[in-house]
This record gives C-alpha cells, structure tokens and sequence, in this order.
C-alpha cells in the first residue's frame, strides 16, 4: 500500500539522517511515519537511539519561556470558569466521589452502565506537575512532530496538519494560557487569525506509543480499568475552546483530566433516538461516517431542526486537574476545554 510504501522510505531515511549525523531530522521522520500508522514498538529501538542522540543536538532543544497553564483546582479558580467560561451554571450534576474501590465501581457503574465522577483521582501523579509547564514540553519535546486539528470539526472549519511540539506550543498552547478563561463565544470560532482565540487540538492521539517516556508522568493502567488493563491509551493537549461533538464509543473510558479544565456533558444509551444521529448515507464527509456522531450541536443547539433533542435527558461536569470520569460505553458524550488542556483517556 502507499501507506506501507512511506513507512519504507521513511525508515530508509531516518537511518541514513542519523548516520550522517542529522539525529533531528531523522526523529522528525521517524515521528512522522509513527503519525501516519508505523507501529512505533516494531522499531523502538531505532526511535531510542536517535532520541538519545537528538536529545544531545542544540538544534533539538528550545530556551524560552512560554510560562504555566494555572492551577485550576477546585474552589481555587471556580468562580472565574463558573462566570467567563460555561454557557450556562452546571444543573444537573454527575455524581462524584472521592474514591472508590474495584469492586464497587465494576458492580455499582461499570455492569450499570452509570457515569461517575472519581475527584483527586489523579492528584499524585508527576503529570498534574510538570505538564502545566509550557517550556517543559517546547524544550524536552520541541523537536518532535505531532498530529494537529485547526479549527471546529463541527461547524466544518477544522484542518489537520502535522507540526513541531515548539510550534504546537509557541504559536498556540502560549497565546491560549494568556487568554485564560475561553467562553463559548470563542470555543464555537473556526479559524481564525487572532492568535489569542485560535483552536487547536492534539486530540485522541497515541502519544506515548510514539514518545514512551512520558508514561513515567502518568500511570499507564490505572487499577480501575480492571486485568489485562486498557486496551488504548489516547492523550489529548489543546488550546482552549476545543469541543468535542457528542459521540459515543463501543468502550468503556476512563478519563482523567491533567491539566485545565473541561466541561463535559453525558447522554445515557437510552437517549439514542433523541440526539439525531448522523447515519452513513447521510454524512457529508468524513464526519459521521462511523455512524456513532449526533446532529445535535451541544450548547448550541437549534431546537426547531432538532425537537426531540430539548427533552434529551443529560448529566454534567467540571473536570479540574486530577479529577477522572468513567464513561460508559455507547454512552454519548460531549467535550469542551474552557482553557489549555491536557488529558488522558483509558479505554478498556
């Protein structure tokens, strides 16, 4: 296929860069055939050595300052997100809990299919830390390639583009954290020109397959998710404003917020025929094609194309850093980061 064809060139490439020296670009190509589908664990220990070695190289670090993502964690910046970010006061709330045993969370929500809010879930691991450090990831990270959508999937302004994590964060992450707070005003802009309301979004991406490292920040299978333990681990890091249309997915989710803050909103299973789902025969792209999207433009809905949605039953929720939510699986869901964000999703 051409897709197996590039990842041939592309490690031919990488190994003549990086016997001539060119350590750098040989990871960038590396990074890049990773992106587009090379089982990065079938050649770790090429991406090891010239990791090692692009690591040592002037032109694979960054020294500036693109300062820290705030500490947003409960009732420490909430009134602020509660009166500049959310479109409306949280009104019917998920229900939380400090923390839980396997036990109870298999019988009480996973086997009921009942979403839970798990707070602090999170608070000792390295990432709720060093991951709001914007020049942690422009100087240990700067070099590598990333996938990155521009825009809003559903208001049709969103482009995919691959970019450097010193790009990712010079001309995006930073001017997103001195904007703070984003209302929906600025979430539901597609492109844009100003720097301070541009949307973008590394979203459902297998980061530490492709930079193993960063698991030392996080625990890679979290007790919760049962034995063997998540069969896909997904990183998200964005600006804020990105929004994730309402879906569901065929699994059960643990998701953890690291840094920043989102807001989410679930619709049970049995809301299906309410939320206007997009059938394949219907979609006008890419989007919706897997026949799991809904119609239904969360927070912004438009009630008179869509009726049956405003008696669509939900619950909602402020995720602060640390925090963890269960999603069911098939359980719709819809996602908005009300300022730079980072996290992480279990599926198992």
């Amino acid at each position: 296929s051409l897709r197996a064809s590039y990842w041939c060139f592309a490690l031919a490439a990488a190994v003549a860069h990086a016997d001539a020296g060119s350590f750098v670009r040989a990871l960038q190509l590396l990074d890049k055939a990773a992106i587009l589908g090379l089982p990065a664990a079938n050649v770790q220990g090429l991406f090891d050595y010239v990791e090692y070695h692009s690591a040592a190289s002037p032109s694979g670090r960054v020294y500036l300052q693109y300062g820290r993502v705030d500490d947003y964690r409960r009732n420490q910046n909430g009134e602020c997100l509660v009166a500049e970010a959310l479109s409306n006061p949280i009104a019917f709330p998920l229900r939380d809990v400090s923390e839980i045993c396997r036990d109870s969370f298999e019988a009480d929500f996973v086997s009921t299919s009942v979403p839970l809010v798990i707070r602090a879930f999170a608070d000792s691991w390295p990432a709720t830390r060093s991951w709001r450090n914007l020049d942690f990831w422009a100087m240990e990270y700067g070099h590598r390639l990333v996938p990155i959508e521009l825009g809003d999937m559903k208001r049709g302004g969103m482009k995919e583009s691959i970019m450097s994590f010193h790009t990712f964060v010079s001309s995006f992450l930073g001017p997103s954290t001195a904007n703070g707070c984003w209302p929906l005003s600025k979430a539901s802009a597609t492109l844009s020109d100003d720097a301070k309301t541009r949307v973008a979004y590394m979203a459902q991406h297998p980061l530490f397959e492709q930079i193993p490292g960063l698991l030392n920040n996080v625990v890679p299978s979290p007790p919760l998710c049962g034995e063997p333990g998540p069969t896909h681990v997904n990183a998200w890091i964005g600006t804020g404003g990105t929004r994730t249309p309402l879906h569901f997915d065929s699994y059960d989710n643990l998701f953890v917020q690291l840094v920043g803050v989102k807001y989410v909103r679930i619709y049970g299973a049995s809301e299906t025929d309410k939320l206007y789902v997009i059938r394949k025969d219907d979609a006008q792209s890419s989007y919706g094609l897997q026949g799991n999207m809904s119609a239904v433009d969360c927070e912004i809905e438009d009630y008179d194309a869509h009726p049956r949605a405003r008696d669509a039953k939900y619950v909602e929720a402020l995720m602060f850093p640390g925090d963890c939510l269960y999603i069911p699986a098939r359980a719709w869901h819809y996602v908005r980061s009300l300022t730079t964000s980072i996290s992480v999703n279990f599926w198992f």
